[in-house]
C-alpha cells in the first residue's frame, strides 16, 4: 500500500481529517475559507481516483486553491466566479482556468468520461445560490502567479442579488514552489 493510496483512504474515510484552512473569515453570518493544495496533495487525491499520469501532470502544474462557504445567514447568497477578483502583488489579474479549458484539456489528453466527471464535482461551481443554511465547497484553478496574490471574493445577496453585496479579500496567499 503505498502512501498516497494511505492518505486518500484518510481523507475519504474520515472527513474530519483534513488540512486546515489557511484562512477562515465569517462576516453577516457568512463563513469563507481558503486553503492553498500543494502538487502532491493533488497528485494522490487524483491518482487514487485512478486518473492518467499526463492528467495528473496538468493538474499538478496548476495552483488548486480550496474554497468552502457556509451560508449561516437568513438570505440567499449568490456565489458567481465571474465577480471574483485575483490579483498579484502588483495587482494584475491572476488567470483562473475555467471548466470549458479543463475540458478541452481533457479532450485533448484523451481522459475518460468517468475522470472528467470526478474532476469536475471537485470544483467550486461557477455559478449558484446559497439558501440559508446552504454550503458549498471546491477548487478554483489558477495559474500559479509567481510570489504572492490576494483573493478578492464577491457575493450578491438577496432573493434577486440587489441586496448589500458581502466581500472576502484574503492576501498574501502564495501557490506552492512560488518566490516568497
Amino acid at each position: 500500500m503505498t502512501f498516497r493510496y494511505f492518505l486518500s483512504v484518510v481523507v475519504l474515510l474520515f472527513p474530519g481529517f483534513a488540512w486546515p484552512a489557511d484562512v477562515r473569515v465569517s462576516r453577516d453570518d457568512i463563513r469563507f475559507s481558503l486553503s492553498i493544495r500543494t502538487p502532491e496533495q493533488q497528485a494522490a487525491f487524483y491518482a487514487a481516483r485512478g486518473f492518467p499520469e499526463a492528467a495528473i501532470h496538468q493538474i499538478t502544474s496548476t495552483c488548486f486553491l480550496t474554497v468552502g462557504i457556509q451560508n449561516h445567514s437568513q438570505q440567499t447568497v449568490w456565489l458567481e466566479l465571474a465577480n471574483w477578483r485575483i490579483s498579484d502583488a502588483a495587482g494584475q489579474p491572476v488567470a483562473r482556468i475555467s471548466r470549458e479549458a479543463w475540458e478541452a484539456t481533457w479532450q485533448r489528453l484523451n481522459v475518460p468520461l468517468a475522470s472528467r466527471a470526478t474532476f469536475g464535482w471537485t470544483q467550486l461551481p461557477e455559478t449558484r445560490d446559497l439558501q440559508p443554511g446552504e454550503p458549498v465547497g471546491g477548487n478554483v484553478a489558477i495559474v500559479a502567479p509567481p510570489g504572492h496574490f490576494q483573493v478578492l471574493a464577491r457575493f450578491r445577496t438577496g432573493a434577486d442579488g440587489e441586496g448589500e453585496p458581502i466581500e472576502f479579500v484574503v492576501k498574501d496567499l502564495s501557490c506552492p514552489g512560488g518566490s516568497q
